[in-house]
């Protein structure tokens, strides 16, 4: 016969997977002796790995996702870590932003890492058949969304020890890379865009310890490298998610503002 607590435990985990946002031990305390990582687009592809690494060692995580009441693996993640805490936050919203960071305002945060990106239709950014409304939608997330979760946590990341804003990705955007073959407007014209947000947030915050560095993970396999037609050899996110954390640790102040690959390589930009 089953027990009364393991019975409570089943259901707790059945109610929590099919859509109740918080069980009660997500309500603990965030460690102080850890440090912190909020991570956007945790729910799917390097996201949910960045998350899963993280926690694995030792990190609080803050994973927003714009869903997670469909977010099961990370739902799943978070009952096996105390300090796991899921957000909804679309990176297109301004009060939904503005709500998280007034949630966590007294949070310090180590590491921000801006990871919700889209790749848009193909086609709809193909010389011939643009779509501008699709270009907005691109825009808005790999641009304007970044951007306005940096200037969000910015007063959790200057109260944190280490103090680093990362993006990813950002090569496209690059002349060097982004001129080497046709197509692909929108996602070159976000990246490119970005960097420039994030070179111009760097001079403003040049004396305040933030360091701001965009790193490139590579081809990785998930949906964003499928959106983009890519059908060749590709890293698994699990590998590339575990190179960028890498990265982020390593990182040294005269790599503020750089963009950097995967693979330790700078990109001029």
């Amino acid at each position: 016969m089953t027990s009364i607590p393991k019975a409570l435990a089943v259901f707790a985990t059945l109610f929590y997977l099919s859509g109740c946002s918080t069980l009660p031990d997500q309500q603990a305390e965030l460690s102080t002796d850890q440090p912190t990582v909020l991570i956007t687009g945790a729910n799917r592809g390097l996201g949910l790995e960045f998350a899963r690494q993280y926690a694995d060692a030792g990190w609080n995580v803050i994973a927003t996702c714009r869903n997670p009441a469909a977010a099961v693996d990370l739902k799943t993640l978070a009952l096996r870590h105390d300090r796991v805490r899921i957000e909804r936050m679309d990176v297109t919203s301004d009060a939904q932003v503005a709500a998280v960071a007034e949630k966590y305002a007294q949070q310090p945060i180590d590491v921000l890492l801006n990871n919700a990106g889209i790749y848009g239709d193909l086609e709809s950014q193909t010389l011939g058949s643009f779509d501008y409304d699709e270009l907005k939608k691109v825009l808005d997330v790999n641009t304007i969304g970044s951007l306005r979760v940096s200037v969000a946590f910015l007063e959790q990341v200057l109260a944190s020890q280490q103090k680093k804003i990362i993006s990813l990705g950002g090569g496209m955007g690059t002349p060097s890379i982004g001129r080497m073959f046709g197509g692909h407007y929108f996602m070159k014209m976000s990246k490119a865009a970005h960097l420039s947000a994030m070179g111009t947030l760097v001079a403003d915050l040049q004396h305040t310890g933030v360091m701001i560095v965009m790193i490139s993970p590579g081809r990785v396999d998930t949906q964003l490298m499928r959106d983009s037609g890519w059908t060749g050899k590709s890293t698994p996110a699990e590998t590339a998610a575990a190179a960028v954390i890498t990265l982020i640790g390593r990182l040294e102040p005269d790599m503020n503002g750089r963009l950097i690959m995967f693979n330790g390589k700078t990109v001029p930009w």
